[in-house]
């Protein structure tokens, strides 16, 4: 009589799926949070010309969520599906999505993370008072370096992700075929199992050298780019969530990869392993970034509403109670009227002086008698700098038009206006554009891009590396100087209101965006000055209200 065959992991039949408590409990985790994180992402992709989600590039950040969920996916239905596929087939499944797949998602997800390091830098330039200079016809585009460095942010990244990953699947790919312990009919001799009983095999199919490319990309990734990303962070203190969800998401990776080689070394760990496989460890991290990069924005958008409609809401009260007309108010501001001296015309609660600081009417003061703070933390905080700078811009040319220019007053008046939609509005030419609706755009673009591509030719803002080198004010004020000047037909449409339109719609989303979130900031620095001050009686210390001007102190001056 034949002797039964001996059991190997090559003959292994599979076996009924696993639908005890544990396993349902994993189908039905998986439906409910995969359900959530869609949820998620349409709310954050539907509102995703909201200026909170605006920077941070979602497109970037989504794509590696999908391929991230996926693969969490995969591991959720291991302990209920996994026993019914063959289970070289299931380790090749693994190893595959462990050497390609999750490399791939982490790689496009620290490039969408590290985008926060990008905006804070370029925004720092709106702090500046340097003039910034987008003609540069002496940049060299004929090598491939050159035209690389002048990619956009995003394509520069995939560029850089898709090479590293070409290398990857290459290296992964022929590891796979030489390793023999997955097909042992060809590969390199010596790579075989060795193991002679079945628990062995099992054992020794989840190790080995060929696994280990995929635990080196994972320590990369997590024990080297997300500290140093996290340290690179750690200084800004943005208004938007993002430097939290930043390093939330990192710090969400750095028990993966040792707990999954604990898991996968050490014997004790093989009852857990049963119910929680090795690679979970993984998977927990992409449950807690998930967690971070989709759900801490949603949040913010919705919170952002709720500020929008106070102050909203404050401005219709403010303006209903008011003795005089909006617009006699707004020309008295705009003539220099002081707020504080209205203001403390009659009692009022603390929480009254907080709300009238939310108006237009404060708002507007400050950005004519002392805009610079504000420029500041818009640029520095709240990464929104150039809607500061164009409503300054804007103001300096009107100022600028002549009671009754004529027609080279009107070239001179147009030539500026162009360098303005070249360095705020137009999406070719800014490395901010304003966030303007498709009817704004298409007029300003009607108004002055074929001047634009006149003048200054294809895009010549490098997205990627923009301000590489500073420019000093003499500098740039002397390559203004010999910049082309525009000698066409002026439009007839244009004149001193052209930009109205857009000007009142910057000023509507600073007021009910960055406004509220600078004077609380405001608030809490001058609430922490005091509180020094009354510690140290004696010093020289004074308040951030103090570094504004005079009037500005006087208007903070009831905030408790």
């Amino acid at each position: 009589m034949d002797a039964p065959p001996v059991i190997t992991i090559y003959n292994l039949p599979p076996s009924p799926a696993r639908w005890d408590r544990i396993g349902m409990f994993y189908i039905f985790f998986c439906v409910i949070w995969t359900l959530l994180v869609l949820s998620g992402m349409v709310f954050c992709w539907s509102n995703r010309n909201n200026p909170l989600l605006r920077l941070r590039g979602i497109v970037l950040s989504f794509s590696a969520i999908i391929l991230l969920h996926l693969y969490w996916i995969l591991g959720q239905i291991v302990y209920p599906v996994g026993p019914t596929i063959p289970i070289v087939l299931a380790y090749d499944i693994q190893y595959f999505f462990m050497g390609i797949w999750f490399p791939l998602g982490i790689a496009l997800f620290h490039a969408s993370n590290s985008r926060l390091l990008h905006v804070a830098k370029l925004q720092k330039k709106y702090s500046s008072a340097n003039l910034r200079d987008h003609f540069n016809s002496a940049q060299p585009y004929n090598s491939w370096l050159c035209r690389f460095k002048c990619l956009e942010y995003t394509k520069k990244v995939l560029v850089l992700t898709g090479i590293g990953m070409v290398v990857q699947v290459i290296l992964t790919v022929c590891m796979w075929i030489a390793c023999r312990k997955y097909h042992p009919t060809y590969g390199v001799l010596g790579t075989e199992i060795k193991s002679q009983t079945l628990p062995e095999q099992i054992v020794e199919l989840g190790r080995g050298w060929e696994w280990w490319p995929s635990v080196l990309w994972q320590v990369i990734w997590t024990w080297m780019v997300a500290p140093l990303l996290i340290w690179r962070t750690w200084h800004i203190r943005d208004t938007m969530g993002w430097r939290t969800q930043t390093i939330g998401c990192c710090l969400s990776s750095l028990h993966a990869t040792p707990m999954f080689l604990i898991a996968s070394y050490v014997p004790e760990f093989a009852p857990v392993n049963f119910y929680f496989p090795p690679s979970s460890w993984i998977h927990v991290s992409i449950f807690l970034i998930e967690i971070f990069a989709v759900f801490v924005p949603a949040f913010q958008v919705i919170k952002q509403r709720v500020l929008v409609k106070r102050v909203e809401r404050l401005n219709v009260e403010w303006y209903a109670t008011s003795s005089t007309s909006t617009l006699r108010e707004l020309d008295d501001l705009r003539r220099g009227s002081s707020v504080a001296t209205r203001l403390g015309g009659y009692e009022s609660s603390e929480q009254e002086m907080k709300d009238t600081l939310l108006t237009i009417s404060a708002f507007n003061y400050t950005l004519n008698s002392n805009p610079g703070p504000l420029q500041d933390f818009s640029a520095l905080n709240d990464f929104s700098g150039e809607n500061i700078s164009f409503l300054t811009e804007v103001t300096r040319w009107k100022i600028s038009w002549r009671a009754e220019p004529n027609e080279l007053d009107v070239r001179d008046a147009y030539n500026a206006a162009l360098d303005i939609y070249a360095n705020f509005i137009s999406p070719r030419d800014a490395e901010f554009p304003l966030n303007l609706g498709s009817a704004h755009l298409k007029y300003m673009e009607k108004m002055f891009e074929a001047a634009t591509r006149e003048i200054f030719g294809q895009a010549n803002v490098h997205l990627a590396v923009p301000f590489e080198t500073r420019t000093s004010l003499e500098s740039a004020l002397t390559l203004a100087m010999e910049r082309p000047t525009y000698t066409g037909i002026v439009p007839a449409e244009f004149g001193p209101g052209v930009f109205d339109s857009i000007e009142q719609h910057i000023k509507y989303l600073v007021l009910t965006n960055t406004w509220p979130k600078f004077v609380k900031e405001m608030q809490s620095r001058r609430r922490s000055g005091e509180t020094t001050r009354s510690g140290h009686s004696g010093s020289s210390e004074t308040s951030i209200v103090s570094q504004l001007s005079e009037k500005m102190s006087k208007l903070f001056y009831h905030i408790g």
